[in-house]
């Protein structure tokens, strides 16, 4: 499936490059703040939005780096503060299968 990247990398690679590298810095490469807490501000960042893959895909991926669905959570009531009710509803409604999947593992 196409997304915003495979648009970009065929109507403008020169940018779609320059995205790519300063992403690649942001997300891998810049160590003062671990991978999982850059994940779970992703989650509430993500839940403000109401933007529901991203805040998915991002609860995954602080998941994978560590973070327990309490902390996910920790993330997602957080961003009350800024996004209010609308944008915790969107993020409930989109964890809720994923939070049920994380009940019946060993990490949680």
């Amino acid at each position: 499936m196409r997304n915003h990247w495979t648009i970009l990398e065929e109507l403008d690679p020169e940018l779609n490059k320059r995205i790519t590298e300063w992403r690649t810095y942001l997300v891998n490469d810049n160590e003062a703040l671990p991978r999982k807490y850059r994940e779970l501000i992703n989650v509430a960042m993500a839940t403000i939005l109401k933007v529901e893959p991203v805040i998915l895909a991002h609860a995954k991926l602080a998941y994978q780096y560590g973070a327990t669905k309490r902390e996910i959570l920790a993330a997602v009531e957080q961003a009350l503060t800024m996004g209010g009710f609308p944008s915790f509803r969107a993020a409930m409604l989109t964890l809720d299968e994923f939070f049920h999947e994380k009940d019946a593992s060993p990490q949680k």
